[in-house]
């Protein structure tokens, strides 16, 4: 793999994009009993990841899209997180719930969002 500087200046633009959103999305939802802001980042993720794959984009952008914001606003680490505070603070229930529903909700996201950019191609 060669080295672009115009491709890794691309990504890290996205990333601090996408984490600025992940974190102002944090800051404005309430999230209550469920994380809803995790949540609904990971799945908007999802989706545009989908969108992007299915998508014919230049070479720069692809990356800084899929890598660099998408990777930045999603959040694998932080929903690891709030599973186990779900469970030490007593609700395993809802740690199953907001695990199960997470996963299923992003990758149906992504599936349709990449059928629905690639129908339109």
């Amino acid at each position: 793999m060669r080295f672009a500087p115009s491709g890794t200046v691309a990504i890290v633009l996205g990333g601090v994009l996408g984490a600025g959103i992940r974190w102002a999305v944090g800051e404005a939802v309430e999230t209550g009993r469920f994380p809803w802001a995790t949540f609904a980042v990971n799945v908007v993720g999802a989706s545009l990841l989908g969108a992007i794959s299915a998508m014919d984009v230049r070479p720069t952008l692809a990356p800084a899209i899929g890598t660099g914001f998408c990777g930045g606003l999603t959040t694998f680490s932080t929903f690891s997180v709030e599973i186990v505070e779900l469970i030490d603070t007593g609700r395993p229930v809802t740690a199953a719930i907001y695990g199960v529903s997470s996963v299923a909700t992003a990758v149906a996201a992504f599936v349709v969002a990449h059928r629905l950019a690639g129908s339109r191609r």
